[in-house]
């Protein structure tokens, strides 16, 4: 059997290779073709794919300055410039989602408002742009100005337009996308319109640090305390969170933590509502969840689905049954305001102090 020649090619004049080592080295340049011909097909696949129709599109209903909005709240901005946008699925007349956006000058687009106007969230949920505007003043309050702020990015950039906070995900990040089944198969049509809409970012260092947020709630409650610090060493943040950041997480991370929603409808009498809800919780062998009642026509319900997701650092910062935000140590709870739970976080450095400021 011939084998390959080891050392230098010969030199001009010379006796050619034997047949087998030519027949070899046409292999090797064919298997090299052919793999730049896939890599370059996965290419033009990709964008085909982030260039498909996607199952919804936007349409701008309204254009005007925040006071022309009253609904949103906004009195302390009356010429921020807003935008009224509305959600319609293909082939639909009526609305699926309605939103509000800021457009501040040179930078992209800040939701302000999400209403989701079916049973099951389409992309982002609920945002009340009242709740968001009373977060705002109550930060403005209760926070020194500039002050950092740690929080999911949607809830980040609203505070950093309406409270002069200075966040450590201020990057326009939309991840997670929540979609429905008959949307999944277009989930790169729809990343890649999303990202153009509302000018998401694309910059690495931002999504990790995100990334990085993320695993740090869903993971056990000291371990994810010591990644949270390490976040924003040396000082101290105001670390602010929502049951729906809990729900996100838990879409990004699902082996990790495990958690579920349900809907009911309210009856006449609210304490019997709640008292048929914890009857299906015990029968589903739920024991931690947390009941959203704010919406008069429906209950929402949040549950784990397993132990481990219950010793989470998420888990023992929001209000679920097992669960006491304020009798948390650390860290240590400032206030509650409508859905949201602040709590001051100090750095690894600082954090013997216990949390003071």
């Amino acid at each position: 059997m011939n084998r390959a020649r080891v050392g230098p090619p010969p030199a001009a004049g010379r006796a050619a290779p034997p047949r087998a080592a030519r027949r070899r080295a046409l292999g090797i340049a064919g298997a090299t073709l052919a793999l730049a011909g896939l890599g370059t097909l996965g290419q033009f696949v990709a964008r085909r794919a982030a260039n498909a129709p996607t199952p919804y599109r936007y349409r701008v209903v309204a254009e005007a300055e925040a006071a022309g909005f009253r609904e949103l709240g906004l009195d302390e901005h009356p010429r921020l410039p807003v935008r009224k946008i509305e959600l319609l699925p293909e082939g639909a007349t009526a609305a699926a989602a309605l939103a509000y956006a800021a457009a501040p000058p040179g930078a992209a687009p800040v939701l302000l408002g999400w209403d989701n106007r079916g049973a099951e969230p389409l992309l982002r949920p609920d945002m009340r742009a009242g709740e968001i505007a009373a977060l705002a003043r109550s930060v403005r309050q209760h926070v020194p100005a500039g002050a950092t702020v740690l929080a999911w990015p949607d809830t980040s950039r609203q505070l950093d337009l309406l409270a002069g906070t200075k966040a450590v995900h201020s990057a326009p990040l939309l991840a997670p996308l929540l979609l429905p089944a008959s949307w999944r198969s277009a989930r790169r049509a729809i990343e890649a319109s999303e990202h153009r809409f509302w000018q998401g970012s694309s910059g690495a260092e931002a999504a990790a640090r995100f990334a990085r947020y993320v695993d740090a709630l869903v993971a056990p409650y000291a371990e994810g305390l010591a990644a949270l610090r390490a976040l924003i060493e040396p000082g101290a943040a105001h670390l602010i969170v929502q049951l729906s950041d809990a729900y996100r997480a838990g879409v990004m991370r699902p082996e990790r933590f495990a958690i579920g929603w349900r809907d009911f409808t309210p009856g006449t009498q609210l304490h019997g509502t709640i008292a048929g809800v914890k009857a299906w919780l015990a029968a589903q062998g739920h024991r931690s969840y947390a009941i959203d009642a704010r919406d008069p026509a429906v209950l929402r319900v949040f549950f784990l689905t397993d132990a481990p997701s219950q010793d989470t650092l998420v888990a023992r910062l929001l209000p679920f049954s097992t669960s006491n935000p304020f009798r948390l140590e650390a860290p240590r709870i400032l206030h509650q305001q409508g859905p949201y739970w602040v709590y001051r976080i100090a750095g690894s450095a600082g954090h013997a102090r216990k949390e003071e400021g």
